[in-house]
């Protein structure tokens, strides 16, 4: 991709020098597109009690106004990063999840398959070291923070609400002997192995020192702590489905 000339001279709204890590993607990014970029990946980092306007405007070198301007408040924005790809992961795990059901025809799908499903479009946006597709799934992980707050959080499960509704059915088919209620808990066991993965990726990234110029997590780690995730996920699906051991009774 060619550079722009003059992109060094650039000044930020506030007077700043613009950054320079990566001039021609700041120069065409909308001031809106800007701020968003900038809110994912604080949100990502410190959570939405921990972010205000005013860091994410500093971080990105813009007036505080303009934030108000093109977003409202902090609530606004919030819904706006975390819905940003949204559609976008939905489509992609869904288009995972049609491949396998084709490849296996009319036999009822593995549940180490149908996790692999699930996994790979996310998996796949990590190793590409797409900082905003890192600083996304990051952010995705704060959810489990917000169970209080979900018109916060209702952007992103509006528009996942199909995929989830689609895997939900393909674990009905590969445990048909389980009930409804094991198969919800089932689903929200799988997500939430994922969010573990994920903040343990995100925590050996930051121990190893990723900066805006290094991609932030090794595709070779990523694949492996995607093998630990499916063999996690499977073993602990087995125990939950296994006859004799109804979920919640510890005794068996």
């Amino acid at each position: 991709m060619p550079s722009n000339s003059n992109s060094s001279t650039r000044t930020t709204a506030a007077g700043r020098p613009a950054t320079v890590a990566a001039p021609v993607a700041v120069a065409r990014r909308t001031t809106p597109e800007r701020i968003l970029d900038t809110a994912e990946e604080l949100f990502a980092l410190h959570g939405y009690f921990g972010t205000s306007i005013r860091d994410i405007m500093q971080a990105c070198g813009l007036e505080f106004s303009l934030a108000r301007y093109h977003f409202g408040n902090k609530d606004a924005l919030f819904r706006e990063a975390i819905g940003r790809r949204a559609g976008e992961i939905s489509k992609q795990v869904i288009a995972s999840l049609d491949a396998l059901l084709e490849s296996t025809g009319n036999m009822p799908p593995g549940i180490e398959a149908i996790v692999t499903a699930l996994s790979t479009p996310a998996f796949e946006h990590l190793k590409s070291g797409d900082r905003g597709w890192h600083n996304y799934l990051r952010l995705l992980t704060q959810n489990s923070c917000l169970l209080e707050r979900p018109d916060l959080t209702a952007p992103f499960y509006d528009q996942y609400s199909p995929a989830a509704a689609r895997y939900r059915e393909a674990f009905a088919l590969a445990l048909p002997n389980a009930d409804t209620d094991t198969v919800r808990l089932v689903q929200s066991f799988v997500e939430s192995v994922f969010h573990l993965v994920l903040n343990e990726l995100y925590a050996r990234a930051a121990k190893a020192g990723a900066n805006a110029s290094a991609p932030p997590l090794s595709p070779r780690e990523v694949e492996r702590m995607r093998t630990y995730l499916i063999r996690f996920a499977v073993g602990g699906i087995d125990a939950l489905a296994r006859p004799g051991s109804p979920p919640g009774n510890p005794e068996h």
